[in-house]
Parts: C-alpha cells; sequence; structure tokens
C-alpha cells in the first residue's frame, strides 16, 4: 500500500484501502477485489473477510450505489466463488443475501451473483435455490441455477428440472438430468432431438445415450 499505482484512488472503481488491509494480514496482497478474483482460483483465508465486507457493505459505503460501490459488490461476490467457500453457510447467506435485495441486484451484480451461489451451494441448499429461480425478475438469468439441480440427485430437483425444461433453459435442464442421471425422463427429452438448435440437438442426443431408460 505504500507504493500504490497511480491508476488506484481511494474510494473509486473499486479500489478500497481497508479492504486491501484486512486482506494483507492474512498474507493476501491485492489492489481490487476483481483483480484478486481474476488471479486467485482459491483464497481461504480471505473468505471471512469477503462475506463481513459483503453483509455490511452499505454500511461500509454509505449513501446510494455508486460505480465504486457495485464494483466493490461485484469483486466480493466474485471472491466468495471458491472451492474453499463451498458449503460455508455464511458464504451462501452472503450471496443469496444479494440476489434477494430490493431493490433487486443490477445486471452485473446477477451475472456473478447466480454462478457463484451455484456453485457453493449444496444439496441442502436445493429449498433456497428453488425459491430463488420462481423470485428473480424474468430478464435475471437462471442457467447456473438450474444446472446446479444435477448434483442434487432427488426426485425434487428432477422435477423442477423438469419445469424448466420446456423454454429457454433447455440446454441447463437437460444439463441437469443427465447429471443427475433422471429416471423416466426420456420421452420428455426426445422431443428434442430434431430441435432448431445444434446445441440443443446434441444434448438431447448425449441425454438419450446416457439417460436410463
Amino acid at each position: 500500500m505504500d507504493n500504490l499505482p497511480a491508476r488506484y484512488r481511494e474510494g473509486h472503481k473499486g479500489f478500497d484501502r481497508r479492504i486491501c488491509e484486512e486482506l494483507a494480514d492474512v498474507g493476501v496482497r491485492c489492489y481490487t477485489l476483481n483483480d484478486l478474483a481474476d488471479r486467485a482460483r482459491t483464497v481461504p483465508q480471505g473468505i471471512p473477510i469477503f462475506v463481513d465486507w459483503l453483509n455490511r457493505l452499505e454500511d461500509r459505503v454509505p449513501g446510494p450505489e455508486t460505480e465504486h460501490r457495485e464494483l466493490l459488490r461485484i469483486g466480493l461476490v466474485r471472491t466468495l466463488d471458491d472451492p474453499a467457500a463451498r458449503g460455508n453457510r455464511d458464504a451462501i447467506d452472503a450471496v443469496v443475501n444479494q440476489l434477494r435485495r430490493l431493490p433487486p441486484p443490477t445486471g452485473r451484480v446477477q451475472d456473478d451473483a447466480e454462478p457463484t451461489l451455484a456453485r457453493i451451494a449444496t444439496a441442502a441448499d436445493l429449498p433456497v435455490i428453488a425459491a430463488i429461480m420462481e423470485e428473480l425478475p424474468p430478464r435475471f438469468t437462471r442457467g447456473y441455477l438450474i444446472e446446479y439441480l444435477g448434483r442434487v440427485k432427488t426426485a425434487e430437483a428432477q422435477e423442477i428440472a423438469l419445469n424448466w425444461l420446456d423454454g429457454r433453459y433447455v440446454q441447463s435442464a437437460i444439463k441437469a438430468l443427465i447429471a443427475m442421471k433422471a429416471t423416466g425422463v426420456r420421452a420428455r427429452v426426445q422431443r428434442y432431438i430434431d430441435d432448431p438448435s445444434v446445441q440443443v440437438r446434441k444434448l438431447a442426443k448425449r441425454a438419450l445415450e446416457r439417460l436410463p431408460d
């Protein structure tokens, strides 16, 4: 922090000296969270710091949402997309709260929060994931959350995946059905063998090769 590059200004574009110093105290050096998320696959010692900042972001950076605070928010969400955060209840709840913010998060925040939640959630989080898929405004994507269902492998998860099959999320739903080895769904998938989309046709063919009768 003593030789700060000129491009970094306190309170601008996601640079906040306070979180940099907190991370430095646990051996993590960075100037912005988004830079850290780009270069580090996992930062286990940073997870509690990221969670705390995400939960208290409005207190630490008060006022209306600015580009700076939004970039901090995005960076905090992205740094929680970490194998070390998988199954971490505090991290999962923090990301869920971002998706349930009112007013709803911007598309930029949602674009990172949705895959982050899908990757760190466990099978026990199915009820909240299913609820969020219903709650999100129609313009927001759900593909990663639908693919998450494939890791759950329960009758309930299968039913939810089927509910999203016939529409814009057909590819995500088929991927989930393949991953969970869904039973009794071959007829539902069969109709996509002749779909106009090459990608959908390929997925449908793969599903019929792998799904049980």
